[in-house]
């Protein structure tokens, strides 16, 4: 069975895009093996601690390794990549070689996808990181994406809904994701 890592690039506890990640998890259901990413303790990105890697960053870079997919959700700050998840993409794209600093990395080649949760839909935020995503070497599933915007409701009650457009987008890429893993195979 296909192993899919989510990694929530808020750390807001039950904030919007947190509550994104247990749809998805509860949309991929049986049909994947699917775990979260926590990765709280991954400490600021310092080009001279990489060799040892510090244990939270080895922890997070071994469970990105364990994975067939990883599935991104990510809220949008100021038109851009969270700040936190922006450090945690940078730890896992650094080598694992210290002699080869253009080694494969814990998330090299990983099929990767993206959504998100914010006041538009993440339309800013998506298209720049799947952009990092496939710099940094993963395989992007750019045709598939989804935004939920939050509405005046969702900001009022704290509980995040989605239209009926977006769980169908929601649903697509949740099989179009599926569908590529079983062709990697």
């Amino acid at each position: 069975m296909a192993k899919v890592l989510m990694i929530n690039g808020s750390l807001h506890a039950g904030g919007f895009n947190q509550q994104l990640t247990e749809k998805i998890v509860a949309l991929l259901g049986a049909r994947a093996e699917v775990s979260v990413l926590h990765w709280a303790d991954v400490p600021i990105y310092v080009q001279n601690q990489e060799f040892p890697a510090p244990a939270a960053v080895a922890r997070v870079r071994d469970e990105v390794r364990a994975a067939d997919a990883i599935w991104f959700v990510t809220p949008e700050y100021n038109y851009q990549i969270p700040g936190g998840l922006k450090n945690l993409t940078d730890w896992l794209s650094r080598s694992l070689d210290a002699a080869n600093p253009r080694g494969e990395s814990a998330i090299h080649g990983k099929i990767t996808t993206v959504s998100a949760a914010a006041a538009d839909g993440g339309t800013h935020v998506r298209p720049l990181l799947e952009e990092l995503l496939a710099f940094i070497r993963t395989q992007v599933q750019r045709e598939a994406g989804s935004g939920v915007a939050i509405k005046p409701e969702n900001w009022a009650s704290g509980a995040l809904t989605l239209s009926e457009a977006e769980e169908a987008a929601l649903h697509q890429q949740a099989t179009a994701l599926l569908a590529r893993l079983a062709m990697a195979a």
